[in-house]
């Protein structure tokens, strides 16, 4: 019967502990009515828990179905604990039989029970495990279970589960740190390839033991080595600091991560600053796609009018094509003092998945020197900059084209004159607000950054905030206001179109129409921007509220809108 004892208590059923299908052993009544009495029956009822839980953690540990380097780790740990409890139910099984311990059920109870808690612990920590997802964040889960103990053995028993995982991330961090590589087999590590094949950080898999911020120093050097090694530009230096590296202590996660991204924001920065080359990028991208060179796109807009205005059939956008990008070469040559190698990095393209005029469909193309493209000036960079650069250009043309009206407009009617300054005020100032307010405002903030640091990682983190605060600022990512302006340039196109074609019957009842067009259009956009203003505080309230002073300077416009409806409502 003793032999039986221990036998269920290594998680193993037999004729006297069978086992139940809910996973708990039972004894069969049958026999323990014979052979125990009542006392013993009451001493083995919690030996029969233990016995249970070593079963359960057994089949735990011989799961050969998880795909997961955290789970397998947590399996041999776990197995490791089991086998030790199963080495002392051996000596006392080896003591019996050697005769030097008369041990019945009261003593082997007394021998096993400071092991129940311990088992006990362990089951409902591989419960836990069980319900979640496999991946780094189960060191979340070991450590509440390490540090809501308080039974010393118990805790040192957590910390050694929860260092064999700190190994794990440890290999996955050194492999993506020192050689941009994913140790990850089974999508477990808190960064991965996105469907664009861009390295990205999945937030909800950031353990305890990192921040938000370690975490994005680990994407950034990672990021770093990948495009460094595409590049085969490790340095003696590079490999030589990898060595040290390796032989900081896995514990210490957090001053390996701090070192290397120190070691690579040097290294990158000064490949960067090198032969100018970040300079010679951001007054390019500043002077064409933020168009602070206005004499370019004000030659190229002339040079393309007749392009850009129609739709294009595939045949004809291939053969546009070509057309746009010697007329921008052309401008750029005459108005941009750059070296030439530098100038045919920029070209200019028709989106073909677009539709409407090549107005809206156009945009620019940059190939930025190595690294820059890889790591600050992203496909998605370059996409804002675009939407920034189309309404730039969009709204220099109709300047031009509503500046070029005077000879037509002398002798004309005063509301015609009056709907053409109104268009110009609002435009010109529009354009002013994003150039001077927002662009050349952002520019120097990140150029302050700039001239005060020596880092690559903030240099690029004052760059995302200097486009995130002008998208913002220029409202790319409000609709109502994209709308809005869009049906602005729309409005002044068909004002400038009709005298385009010298045209002059049914002049008046037109302007009567894009004036009443216009004056909805501005109650929308005063709406929009009161709005937007009463809801922002702080910093976020100086640009709605430069850009309403701007166009509204003496209530301008809103006095002049409420003038025309008093009067449109005396005449009724």
């Amino acid at each position: 019967m003793i032999r039986e004892l221990l036998f269920m208590l290594s998680g193993q059923p037999g004729a006297l502990f069978v086992k139940k299908d809910n996973g708990q052993f039972e004894m069969c009544s049958a026999i323990a009515d014979v052979g125990l009495c009542q006392s013993e029956k009451e001493i083995i009822k919690p030996l029969l828990k233990i016995g249970s839980n070593v079963a359960f953690l057994n089949e735990f540990a011989e799961d050969r179905k998880m795909n997961s380097l955290y789970l397998e780790v947590i399996k041999q740990s776990i197995a490791k604990c089991v086998t030790e409890f199963q080495e002392e139910l051996l000596v006392i099984e080896v003591e019996i039989l050697e005769g030097s311990s008369m041990l019945g059920v009261t003593g082997i109870h007394s021998k096993i029970m400071p092991h129940t808690l311990l088992l006990e612990y362990l089951k409902e920590l591989v419960d836990a495990i069980k319900l979640q997802e496999p991946n780094c964040l189960l060191m979340d889960t070991i450590q509440h279970y390490r540090d809501h103990c308080g039974v010393s053995k118990i805790i040192a028993t957590f910390q050694q589960i929860y260092n064999v995982c700190l190994k794990v991330l440890h290999k996955q961090l050194v492999s993506w740190l020192l050689f941009g590589k994913l140790l990850d087999p089974y999508n477990e590590f808190f960064i991965h390839l996105d469907g664009s094949k861009n390295f990205v950080i999945n937030g909800e898999k950031i353990p305890n033991c990192l921040s938000v911020s370690l975490a994005q120093q680990v994407l950034f050097v990672g990021e770093s080595v990948v495009a460094l090694s595409e590049a085969q530009d490790l340095s003696e230096e590079d490999w030589e600091f990898m060595g040290k590296l390796r032989k900081i202590p896995f514990e210490n996660i957090v001053e390996i991560i701090r070192q290397c991204r120190d070691q690579m924001a040097r290294r990158l920065w000064n490949l960067v600053t090198e032969k100018d080359r970040l300079n010679r990028s951001l007054n390019m991208i500043l002077n064409t796609f933020l168009m602070k060179k206005g004499d370019i796109f004000a030659y190229f807009i002339h040079q393309t009018e007749s392009i850009l205005d129609g739709q294009f059939t595939p045949v004809q956008l291939v053969a546009n094509q070509f057309a746009l990008q010697q007329r921008l070469m052309n401008s750029l040559k005459k108005y941009l003092e750059e070296e030439e190698a530098e100038i045919e990095r920029l070209s200019v393209n028709i989106m073909p998945d677009v539709q409407g005029q090549g107005w809206e469909r156009v945009f620019l193309e940059y190939k930025t020197e190595w690294p820059l493209g890889v790591l600050i000036f992203t496909p998605d960079t370059m996409q804002t900059y675009n939407k920034i650069f189309r309404l730039l250009l969009n709204l220099r043309r109709i300047q031009l084209n509503l500046n070029g009206l005077w000879k037509n407009l002398v002798v004309l009617d005063k509301p015609v004159l009056e709907l053409r300054w109104n268009l110009q005020h609002v435009l010109i100032h529009l354009s002013q607000y994003i150039q001077i307010d927002v662009i050349e405002v952002q520019k120097s903030i990140m150029d302050r950054q700039i001239d005060q640091c020596q880092d690559f990682d903030k240099f690029r983190s004052a760059h995302a905030n200097f486009l995130v605060v002008i998208a913002a600022q220029t409202f790319l990512h409000v609709p109502a206001m994209q709308a809005c302006f869009k049906d602005l340039i729309h409005l002044a196109l068909k004002f400038c179109g009709f005298f385009a074609n010298d045209r002059k019957e049914g002049l008046m009842l037109l302007v009567a129409e894009l004036n009443l067009e216009f004056e909805r259009l501005m109650q929308l956009l005063f709406s929009l921007l009161n709005g937007m203003y009463q809801q922002s505080s702080g910093t976020t309230m100086e640009p709605i509220a430069q850009l309403l002073l701007r166009l509204d300077f003496n209530y301008y416009l809103t006095e002049g809108l409420q003038a025309k409806s008093n009067r449109t409502i005396g005449e009724i």
